[in-house]
C-alpha cells in the first residue's frame, strides 16, 4: 500500500475508535476475560502438569510475554499445580474454564459484531455453540504454540538428524521455532476473525486485521512488560494486587488490539465495496 492507502486507513481507523469507542468496548470484554482467564489458565496448566514439562520451563515460557508481577502470580499457580496433581481438579478445571472462557469469547464476538458493524441474528444456541467451538479450538492453538516453544529444541534436533544438517538446525532452528508459534498466533486470529463476528468477509479484507492483531499483540505485549519489569511497580505501589493489575491491563491491551484489527477489517471491506461503485 502506498502511503495515500495507508493514511486513509489510519485516519478512518482514528474515526472508528472515536465513535465505536472501542475504550468502553474493551473494557466490557476484559472484564468477562478476566473471570475467563483464572479458570482457563488453571487448566492448561494442570493438563501440562501430567506431562514431563518442569515448573521451571513452564514459567520462563509464560513470563516471557508477561510483567513480573503478573508473571509470579502464574508462578505460584504452576507450583501448586504441579504439588497437586489431581485428575478431578482437572475436570473441574476443564468444565469451569469451558464455561468461563466461552463466557468471554462470547463477548469478543458482540465486540467483533460492532467493530463489523452488523447486529448478533444467531439464536443463542448456535451462538453460545459458536462461543465454545472456538474456545476449544483457540486452547488447542495456544497449546500447540505453547509445546512449540517448549519442546521446539526436542523436535528440531531429531527433525534435522533425520535428514543429516546438525550445523543448519543450530543457525535457524531458534527463529524458525518462534516463527512457528507465531504462526499458530496469525492462524487463531484468522479464525477469529473469519467465524466469529456474524459476517464473512473476504480472505483479503481478514489478513490486514490479522497481520495487525498478530504483530500488534507481539509487540504490546513485550513493550508493556517491558515497561513494568523495568519502570513502573505494580506491586510497591497496590501490594499483592499488584500482579492482577498488571495481567489487567494487559488483558485490555490485548482485547483493545483485538478490536482495532476488526476494525481495519471492516474498513478494507468497505474501500473494496466503494472501489467497485
Amino acid at each position: 500500500m502506498n502511503n495515500n492507502i495507508v493514511y486513509k486507513y489510519m485516519a478512518q481507523l482514528f474515526l472508528r475508535y472515536k465513535e465505536d469507542d472501542l475504550a468502553s468496548m474493551s473494557a466490557q470484554i476484559t472484564y468477562y476475560l478476566i473471570l475467563a482467564f483464572f479458570p482457563f489458565l488453571f487448566f492448561l496448566i494442570n493438563l501440562l502438569s501430567f506431562t514431563p514439562v518442569s515448573n521451571r520451563i513452564l514459567f520462563a515460557n509464560f513470563a516471557a510475554l508477561l510483567p513480573n508481577d503478573a508473571a509470579v502470580l502464574v508462578k505460584n499457580m504452576v507450583v501448586q499445580a504441579m504439588q497437586d496433581k489431581s485428575e478431578t481438579l482437572l475436570l473441574l478445571g476443564m468444565i469451569g474454564s469451558l464455561w468461563a472462557a466461552s463466557q468471554g469469547m462470547s463477548a469478543v464476538i458482540r465486540g467483533l459484531n460492532h467493530s463489523y458493524d452488523v447486529k448478533e441474528t444467531r439464536n443463542f444456541f448456535k451462538r453460545y455453540f459458536s462461543a465454545l467451538i472456538s474456545t476449544v479450538c483457540v486452547s488447542v492453538m495456544i497449546t500447540f504454540s505453547f509445546l512449540m516453544i517448549v519442546f521446539g529444541r526436542i523436535i528440531g534436533t531429531y527433525a534435522f538428524e533425520l535428514i543429516g544438517e546438525k550445523t543448519l538446525f543450530q543457525s535457524i532452528w531458534p527463529w524458525l521455532r518462534y516463527g512457528i508459534s507465531h504462526l499458530f498466533l496469525l492462524v487463531t486470529f484468522y479464525l477469529m476473525y473469519r467465524y466469529l463476528p456474524n459476517k464473512k468477509l473476504k480472505f483479503r479484507n481478514i489478513m490486514i486485521g490479522t497481520v495487525f492483531a498478530t504483530v500488534g499483540w507481539v509487540s504490546a505485549s513485550s513493550l508493556f512488560s517491558f515497561y513494568v519489569n523495568s519502570f513502573a511497580s505494580y506491586q510497591r505501589v497496590y501490594g499483592s494486587l499488584g500482579g492482577i493489575f498488571a495481567l489487567i491491563i494487559w488483558l485490555y491491551i490485548s482485547t483493545l488490539i483485538i478490536l482495532l484489527g476488526g476494525e481495519l477489517n471492516a474498513i478494507s471491506s468497505k474501500f473494496e465495496e466503494k472501489e467497485k461503485i
